[in-house]
């Protein structure tokens, strides 16, 4: 082991329980249970694979304890009848079965997406309305109990139900409930002893809590710590959070996207943990790795961390990190997808942009991982697809030879890593290269342009196609001026730009290459045609988090715009109150990619087992296409 982590490996005891390590998967709701919320089988080959990878404690997350009802579980689990018992102790089994602790997370209502105006529910709750919300939790929590789970997380952060007593935002109460941060604090010692008096000390609690709300009126670290106090001797775990879910604006400083530091709330963890008179562990999360974990605990700045996006990329991330295999770990990018999914307006079942196995669990569990016959497989294209095509087809045994033009792997990943904020996709692209290089069934052939001959030449048994796709410069008027330069140059350093730029195209490649020009003081204006709703619905996070920083970083966004033609320093646009010009140094056209079909087809028909994958089989590529056309293919053979 490596020695920087021996602290997160050393064993913790949390109520009555010994916890084997430091290190917590946080709750999350990867949509696998049954329509009646229900543990199914796919939710336990889910937690299996957490478990068996090495975490102290095993989290499943956002479990309601109100009654089912027909259609409205989320495909979450449901604690609010008896029938989940059966299955739920099945699952603690399975955790239990590699040495990791079974905790559930209980929670109460949200508002939705926006902050009640004036009086809130919890303003006009009865004495009988408040009783029963904490019969409900009571009930749960033996329903855990009974089932073997070793903890429960009471949810009370985020604006989700029990937060709303304590914070001054939501809670306008004058009885016994409102006022002082005493009474606040009412409901949840009600909770809590209501919970003790059905479990005892079977089950350790962990509680859940917003630090700060990080909005003008709500809860702040002083008053948390206060509370603290007051609840600390009627739980086990502290769990320090920030933020709320009831504002778009504030989402991304609860599950930070790449372009925010990692672990930009520990900091409130630190401060509860150092405050006098705190006297139980505390939990940090947020954006945490295995790296910034050893860091936190070696500071003694929290007790334990909770994550989830490290452990979805990669299940395998804390064995690996215990026997000394860091560099074998694929690096989550925090692109947010798994949670775009899972708490989008759809509400579908995880899936992960790096880690094709994700969400599919027991749908490959019976897969045998070595194919009966090896045969030879060529790759042509070295891009995220084509590696993670030839690394899966490599595994099954077959021999691989990868066809790659360019003397580098990564193909389009090698232009969107420049900038400092895209160090997450940096270090998976450098992952993703040294797993392709090193693996010994696969030989690579760089600064080798694929043809028809010469992949015949390798008498493959399969073709993989994955040549990617070139970017799209639409029939515009002036856009093959001398001012007018595509994105991809400007993302690896080829194109220069003036001053002044304008870019046409407000995607997440325009936004980010908008972000890095501004940090070099060029002044900034981006025109897309969507509005900026609609821009938010391509990837809602982390879209929110970039127009942030460019509001920042003062560039101009002119959604709801088209560009009509470009001359020499003028590029003319219209929109809702008509046409206007813009002057500027450097046009950048970042208006989407397209399939590079035909190249692709030219490789059609030389063998019997062909596949197209990635962005030369799709005008919808994103990187989660890519890995799970790859990872598909390669499985296939």
């Amino acid at each position: 082991m490596n020695p920087r982590y021996k602290k997160i490996f050393e064993p913790i005891k949390i109520g009555s329980m010994l916890v084997k390590n430091r290190i917590i998967t946080a709750p999350a709701a990867p949509r696998l249970a049954s329509p009646e919320g229900l543990v199914s089988q796919e939710l336990i080959e889910w937690t299996r694979a957490l478990a068996k990878g090495g975490a102290g404690i095993v989290t499943v997350g956002i479990s309601m304890v109100t009654p089912p009802v027909p259609g409205t579980s989320g495909y979450c689990v449901n604690m609010g009848s008896d029938h989940v018992i059966n299955g739920l102790s099945v699952l603690a089994d399975t955790v239990h079965r590699y040495g990791a602790k079974a905790s559930i997370e209980l929670a109460g209502f949200a508002f939705g997406h926006d902050m009640p105006e004036g009086m809130s529910p919890i303003d006009v709750m009865t004495q009988e309305e408040i009783d029963n919300w904490i019969e409900l939790f009571a009930d749960a929590a033996e329903r855990a109990c009974k089932a073997g789970m070793d903890m429960i997380l009471l949810h009370g952060g985020h604006g989700i139900l029990i937060s709303n007593f304590f914070s001054p935002l939501f809670n306008h109460r004058t009885d016994k409930y409102g006022g002082s941060i005493e009474n606040r604090a009412t409901f949840a010692c009600e909770l809590l002893d209501a919970i003790r008096a059905r479990v005892g000390n079977k089950l350790a609690i962990e509680f859940r809590l917003s630090a700060s709300e990080l909005i003008e009126g709500g809860i702040e670290i002083e008053e948390t710590i206060e509370f603290i106090k007051i609840i600390q001797d009627k739980i086990d775990l502290v769990h320090v959070s920030a933020g709320l879910l009831l504002l778009d604006d504030i989402v991304p400083m609860v599950t930070q996207p790449t372009y925010f530091e990692r672990g930009i709330n520990a900091h409130f963890a630190a401060s509860v943990k150092k405050a006098a008179g705190i006297k139980i562990p505390v939990t940090t999360v947020g954006s945490i790795d295995m790296e910034l974990a050893a860091e936190i605990i070696e500071k003694d700045e929290a007790d334990m961390f909770a994550m989830i996006r490290t452990v979805i990329a990669d299940p395998n991330a804390v064995n690996n990190a215990r026997t000394g295999k860091e560099e074998e770990t694929r690096p989550c990018i925090r692109c947010v997808l798994c949670l775009n999914r899972t708490h989008g307006p759809a509400g579908i079942r995880v899936a992960c942009a790096v880690n094709p196995k994700v969400g599919r669990e027991l749908e490959l569990k019976d897969e045998a991982l070595k194919a009966e016959i090896s045969k030879k497989v060529v790759v042509v294209g070295g891009g995220p697809a084509g590696m993670e095509a030839a690394r899966s087809a490599a595994d099954r045994g077959h021999d691989v030879v990868l066809f790659e033009k360019s003397p580098r792997l990564g193909g389009a990943l090698n232009l969107a890593v420049a900038p400092d904020f895209k160090a997450d996709l940096k270090d998976y692209l450098e992952w993703a290269i040294r797993m392709t290089s090193r693996h010994p069934k696969i030989h690579l052939r760089l600064s080798a342009e694929a043809t028809p001959d010469k992949v015949l030449a390798e008498k493959p048994d399969a073709i993989i196609v994955a040549l990617g796709a070139e970017g799209n410069i639409p029939p515009i008027p002036g856009l093959d001026g001398e001012n007018v330069v595509w994105v991809g140059d400007v993302e690896t350093g080829e194109a220069q730009t003036g001053n002044r730029v304008v870019i046409a195209g407000g995607g997440l490649t325009g936004c980010e290459v908008a972000l890095d020009l501004a940090r070099k003081d060029k002044k900034v204006t981006i025109v897309e045609m969507v509005s900026e709703k609609q821009m938010l619905e391509v990837s809602p996070i982390p879209m929110t988090a970039m127009l942030q920083l460019l509001k920042k970083e003062n560039v101009t966004v002119l959604s709801g715009h088209k560009l009509l033609r470009a001359e020499e320093n003028t590029v003319h646009i219209t929109g809702e109150n008509g046409e206007k010009t813009l002057e500027f140094d450097t046009l950048i056209v970042s208006l989407g990619v397209k399939p590079k079909t035909e190249e692709a087809l030219t490789f059609e028909n030389l063998v019997d087992d062909t596949y197209f994958i990635g962005d030369c089989a799709s005008n919808r590529g994103t990187l989660y296409t890519a890995t799970t056309a790859g990872y598909n293919a390669g499985r296939d053979i």
